[in-house]
């Protein structure tokens, strides 16, 4: 294991599912197919645990943590059709199984178990962002600012056709957490609350914007994937001028791609066109699967046509400027380091790849570490 790693035994009866940090990186939590989270607390330069509690009465397909500015809150998602938000009571004891309680539920609302889950936390203000395993996407926010207890839906929509019945999908949300998003840096009249989303809809990768009207729009589609995209992950850092985005594919590849934001003065549909300035680098030679096929010729779907229902002065160009073998069968995950300069990815070999540029502009591996075998199995 590469120095500066530790290595501690997560406990879980099942697969681990989940395993994230916090906003500070001194608190995990890590959940399993064994229907039960963890949370673990950094002290003495160990990783202690705080808490394990059954929080699904199925596998949790994911979770994560709010913050920093609003307490102690997670958001989970299983495959028992719910979403929890759980909220830490620092009056019960650690490891009594009741230091986190629950305090909202929601069923999924199509019969279709919500997959991925994020927070976006702004100054006291928190938004929710879920999607469900046939690409149906909604955004929430607390009814009071002052409670996480009461969430309203501000908008929902598909991110792309519902896959039919019977057939692999992979649908992954994440909002954009730099402090500061693309829109405002350019035009600083633009709201500064204004979200903005990244999302793995099947075979490519969307982002959506809030328009004059706070309404989630399309603004432009990453194209070029050999498969299905398991991960998407999204750098901070808008001061190097342009947005960087990751995704980790079926096909074995991890893909970087820069988006750039501009001001637009082209009509409201021209607006919502999206741009590839180059195809993708390289593919596999293997033989393409049948599930491969059909996304390969699946049409767009016109469910995913958003259009800005207020002006949205902007438009949106992409330039994939990185295809990277990641020597993992198919990528399950890929994350940016805080700054943007690091890439970590892993797959179903059961190994973590650590990635960062090198001089010449090619990613390199620098280090890796292979998971536990209570992990992997």
């Amino acid at each position: 294991m590469p120095a500066g790693f530790s290595d501690f035994d997560a406990g879980h009866r099942d697969l681990v599912t989940v395993t994230k940090f916090n906003f500070y990186g001194n608190r995990i939590v890590t959940a399993s197919s064994d229907h039960r989270m963890k949370v673990w607390d950094q002290k003495d330069d160990e990783w202690q645990l705080t808490d394990t509690w059954r929080a699904h009465d199925a596998e949790i397909r994911d979770a994560t943590w709010n913050g920093p500015f609003t307490g102690q809150h997670i958001g989970s998602v299983g495959e028992d059709m719910k979403l929890k938000v759980w909220q830490e009571d620092v009056t019960q004891p650690p490891n009594s199984g009741r230091r986190f309680r629950p305090i909202f539920r929601m069923i999924a609302p199509h019969r279709h178990p919500f997959v991925s889950i994020d927070f976006r936390n702004m100054d006291l203000e928190t938004w929710i962002a879920a999607i469900t395993r046939d690409g149906f996407l909604m955004i929430m926010e607390p009814v009071s600012p002052d409670s996480l207890a009461d969430w309203q839906t501000i908008d929902e929509f598909r991110v792309c056709a519902a896959p039919p019945r019977g057939e692999e999908s992979s649908f992954k949300v994440q909002f954009h957490h730099d402090p500061t998003d693309m829109t405002h840096s350019i035009q600083p009249s633009w709201d500064r609350k204004s979200l903005s989303l990244v999302v793995a809809a099947m075979d490519s990768v969307k982002i959506f914007r809030m328009d004059a009207n706070r309404r989630f729009y399309h603004a432009i589609e990453l194209t070029g994937h050999g498969g299905l995209v398991r991960d998407v992950s999204w750098a901070n850092g808008s001061v190097r001028g342009y947005d960087l985005i990751a995704s980790g594919c079926k096909d074995g590849f991890v893909r970087v791609f820069e988006v750039y934001t501009s001001h637009s003065s082209n009509t409201r549909e021209e607006r919502n066109q999206t741009h590839s300035s180059t195809p993708s680098q390289s593919a596999r030679s293997t033989t393409q699967s049948g599930i491969g096929s059909a996304l390969a010729s699946r049409a767009p779907a016109s469910t995913t046509h958003r259009p800005p229902t207020g002006d949205s002065p902007f438009k949106h160009t992409f330039k994939e400027v990185a295809c990277i073998d990641s020597k993992h069968l198919d990528v399950w995950q890929v994350g940016w380091s805080y700054a943007g300069d690091c890439l970590i990815s892993s797959g179903d070999d059961g190994v973590v790849r650590f990635w960062k540029k090198s001089l010449s502009g090619e990613w390199l591996e620098y280090a890796q570490t292979e998971m536990t075998e209570h992990e992997t199995k």
